[in-house]
């Protein structure tokens, strides 16, 4: 299981999220218009959903239904794309 960021974040881009992660596993990537959390990266230790100023992150298995797509995209965007940063 990880964190994974939803729709609020869409053009918000609040970077509290990036500034308390302690695995740096939230990033964002050029033309994005929103954060995503690297699975792989994700210790699953809240910290972000905590300082999340529109409510957007949410633990993987609580994502709301109408959200439930953003599970894939935040993964889809390291897997397909080999953005992962060391």
């Amino acid at each position: 299981m990880a964190y994974v960021i939803t729709e609020p974040c869409l053009k918000h881009k609040d970077s509290r999220c990036i500034n308390v992660c302690p695995e740096n596993a939230i990033q964002t990537f050029d033309g994005s218009n929103q954060y995503f959390i690297d699975p792989d990266k994700c210790t699953d230790c809240g910290i972000c959903d905590l300082a999340c100023p529109v409510a957007a992150i949410f633990p993987e298995e609580l994502v709301p239904p109408n959200w439930k797509h953003y599970i894939e995209i935040n993964k889809d965007i390291f897997l397909k794309n080999d953005y992962r940063q060391t």
